[in-house]
C-alpha cells in the first residue's frame, strides 16, 4: 500500500495510470474521507458515461464477495472507465477486497470509504500489504487544519476569502469538510468565480445568501426544541430548509449533553436554577431561566432517547443507499414535537 496525504491525492488522481485498483479512505475524519472520495469519483469516472459510478454496500459485499472483482473487471457499454464506490465498509468487506486485489484484471478503480479502522482491522491490513492500493487516513479536523482546508478549496473554486468571512464559514461548517465544500461551491457560482478569474468573498456575500444568519437560525432552533416551543421550532425549520441537517443534529447533541449535566445535578438535590448556573460552558444568560424551567420536561430517560435519536439521524444520512438528509431533519422534527418520548 502507498499511503498518501490529502495534499498529494490530487496529483495521484491526475496521473492515474491503472497501476492501482483500490483507493481506501478511512479514519476518524469521516467528513474528510467522504469529501476526498467525492473528489476521486469526479476525477476517475468517465463524465460521458451516465452509468459511470456503481455503488455497493458493505452488506452486498459480505453476502457476495465475488461481485466487487467482477464489476472491476467488467467493460462499460459506453467504452469508458467506470468507478465502483463502497460506503461504510468494515472488515466484512475484506474477502471481497482480497478477491479484487488477487484477480487477473481490474480496469475499473474501486473507491472505498470506511470509518475509523483499527490497526488490527483485516481490511486495513490487506490494503497495507498490497502495492495495488492507495490509502488516505483522515483525521478529525481542528481549527488550524480547517483553515488550511478552506484556503485550498477556496483557491480551487477561484475564491479569495476575507478573514472575517473565512472565520464565519468555518464556524458554520461545524468542522465538516463536506459542508465547507458545498458552501464554497455555492458562493463560487454566485460570484462567477473560477481559478482563471478569481473573485473576493466577504461577509456581505454571506449575508446576501443567508449564510451569515444560519448560525443564529440554528441556535434558535435548538433553543425552541429544548424549551418545547413547537411554533418557534417549526419557524426555524422553515428558515433552515435546504441546508444540511448535520450541524443542527450536532448542536442539539451538545445542548442535550448540557441538559444531562443539569438533570443529573437536579436529581442529586440541586435546584434547577443552581444546576443551570453551574454548567460549563455556561448557558447564555438570556436563556438561563427558560432552560431551567425546561428541565422539568426532560427526565434523564428522555434525554438519553433524544441523544440516541440525534446519533441515529446522522448515521442514517451517511448510510449508503439510505434516506440521506431527510433522515436528519426528520429526527429533529420528532424531537421538536416530543415524539421521541412517546
Amino acid at each position: 500500500m502507498t499511503a498518501v496525504k490529502r495534499a498529494d491525492i490530487q496529483r495521484a488522481l491526475a496521473r492515474w495510470d491503472g497501476s492501482h485498483r483500490l483507493l481506501l479512505f478511512h479514519g476518524k475524519g469521516e467528513g474528510e474521507s467522504a469529501e476526498l472520495a467525492r473528489e476521486a469519483l469526479k476525477a476517475l469516472a468517465d463524465p460521458a458515461d451516465p452509468m459511470a459510478v456503481t455503488q455497493f454496500s458493505n452488506e452486498e459485499l459480505r453476502s457476495d464477495p465475488g461481485k466487487l472483482a467482477d464489476e472491476a473487471a467488467s467493460v462499460s457499454m459506453f467504452g469508458g472507465r467506470r468507478v465502483i464506490r463502497v460506503e461504510g465498509a468494515t472488515d466484512f468487506a475484506t474477502p471481497a477486497v482480497k478477491l479484487l486485489l488477487e484477480s487477473a484484471a481490474a480496469g475499473n478503480p474501486v473507491v472505498i470509504v470506511a470509518g475509523d479502522l483499527s490497526r488490527t482491522s483485516s481490511l486495513r491490513a490487506l490494503a497495507d500489504q498490497s502495492p495495488l492500493a492507495l490509502a488516505v487516513l483522515s483525521y478529525e479536523p481542528d481549527a488550524r487544519s480547517m483553515g488550511a482546508m478552506l484556503a485550498d478549496r477556496a483557491r480551487e473554486q477561484g475564491l479569495r476569502i476575507e478573514p472575517a468571512a473565512a472565520q464565519r464559514l468555518i464556524a458554520l461548517s461545524d468542522n465538516d469538510p463536506r459542508i465547507l465544500s458545498a458552501e464554497l461551491e455555492k458562493f463560487a457560482i454566485y460570484l462567477g468565480a473560477t481559478p482563471a478569474k478569481p473573485k473576493t468573498l466577504d461577509r456581505t456575500h454571506l449575508a446576501l445568501l443567508g449564510a451569515d444568519s444560519a448560525e443564529e437560525d440554528m441556535n434558535a432552533l435548538v433553543f425552541a426544541v429544548v424549551t418545547g416551543d413547537r411554533r418557534a421550532a417549526e419557524r426555524q425549520l422553515r428558515l433552515l430548509n435546504g441546508t444540511s441537517s448535520i450541524p443542527a443534529l450536532r448542536a442539539l447533541s451538545r445542548k442535550l449533553m448540557q441538559l444531562a449535566d443539569a438533570r443529573s445535578a437536579v436529581d442529586g438535590g440541586a435546584s434547577p436554577q443552581a444546576a443551570v448556573k453551574g454548567l460549563r460552558p455556561p448557558v447564555f444568560w438570556k436563556e438561563a431561566d427558560a432552560f431551567a424551567a425546561a428541565l422539568s420536561d426532560w427526565p434523564m430517560r428522555r434525554i438519553r432517547a433524544a441523544q440516541a435519536a440525534m446519533l441515529e439521524g446522522e448515521r442514517a444520512i451517511k448510510t449508503a443507499g439510505g434516506p440521506g438528509e431527510p433522515a436528519g431533519w426528520q429526527a429533529i422534527v420528532r424531537l421538536g414535537m416530543g415524539a421521541e418520548s412517546a
